[in-house]
């Protein structure tokens, strides 16, 4: 029983640590003391609009997780983390920060989701541009990160064209790319995120090799010829039935022998584990119509359905996981 109340408790309390370091992020005061020496807390108030009551309690929180260091009345970046917070990396991480206290807002209202079976919305005043820049930049530094296990996991090895679907800033689509020389990339996405993938294209040494296709995934033909292809965190998006769709039209890009690449977290037949997944299965269900975390043999049965063979489950990391087949 106390076992039970200790997990219930540790479970039910991370809010508050989210909740004080992404507002830090959010509201720019990690960028500001980065910048600074030593700051005392009315001046750091008066920069960011902050009542001294709150900014005193905010600064001593920070300091007590670590992230500052207090000096006197004055505080500043903690020594040990500065060099995070002045590497070249940090402003994308940022971006996947800012992404996740847009979540944690969102995830906020599950109960009413719950209730009324709708995602839940920005308000009518939310700038899209920026909110869809920010969530393009979070896929970024996701793939970033994820991009080492991908090359290791899968060759593209004679293959000439791969379609990156859906693949918005194409850091997947660069760095096949960049592997093989030989390889030209072509990455399909909504129309709005061609100049973010661009910016990324023309810091790559396989930029003359890199295309941006846009279209509509649920309605446009991504277009021909393709020896592979990327399907990586687009499935859980959609329905089964519109999934079912979308690699058909997959099917039809491809050559005969193409290489597919399914990336995507993958439940157990039950739904159940891992755990990464099954959380990222109620995310959809915050933020989409009619997403959902699926199992590997869901999207086994759909690549079957589709015409696909082959098929082969390679393990990753988080609960993610890659379905390869060929046409």
């Amino acid at each position: 029983m106390t076992n039970l109340k200790n997990k219930i408790i540790k479970e039910t309390s991370g809010y508050r640590q989210s909740s004080v370091i992404l507002t830090a992020v959010s509201t720019g005061l990690f960028d500001f003391l980065i910048d600074v020496d030593c700051v005392r807390a009315d001046w750091i108030g008066e920069k960011l609009g902050w009542t001294n009551r709150g900014t005193e309690i905010m600064l001593n929180a920070l300091t007590s997780l670590g992230y500052l260091e207090k000096q006197g009345d004055e505080y500043r970046i903690a020594e040990k983390h500065r060099e995070f917070f002045l590497n070249p990396d940090y402003p994308l991480f940022k971006q996947r920060l800012l992404h996740q206290w847009r979540l944690m807002q969102r995830w906020a209202q599950l109960d009413r989701v719950l209730k009324t079976g709708k995602p839940v919305t920005e308000p009518g005043e939310i700038d899209w541009q920026a909110n869809l820049r920010n969530y393009i930049l979070a896929m970024a530094q996701g793939e970033k990160l994820s991009l080492p296990g991908l090359l290791a996991a899968v060759s593209l090895e004679g293959c000439r064209h791969l379609l990156d679907l859906g693949g918005g800033p194409g850091l997947f689509a660069i760095g096949f790319a960049e592997k093989y020389p030989g390889l030209y990339a072509t990455v399909f996405d909504r129309p709005e995120v061609e100049p973010i993938a661009r910016e990324f294209f023309d810091r790559s040494s396989a930029k003359a090799r890199l295309h941006f296709r846009a279209g509509d995934l649920l309605v446009d033909q991504p277009g021909s010829d393709y020896d592979a292809v990327l399907i990586s965190s687009i499935l859980h998006i959609f329905s089964p039935r519109e999934n079912i769709d979308l690699l058909k039209r997959v099917f039809r890009a491809a050559l005969p022998g193409a290489t597919i690449i399914v990336r995507d977290f993958m439940l157990n037949r039950a739904k159940t584990a891992p755990l990464d997944a099954a959380l990222f299965a109620v995310n959809m269900l915050v933020n989409t119509e009619k997403g959902n975390a699926y199992s590997a043999v869901e999207i086994r049965d759909w690549l079957k359905t589709a015409g696909f063979k082959n098929i082969r489950r390679i393990s990753l990391n988080r609960g993610a996981g890659l379905l390869v087949s060929e046409k």
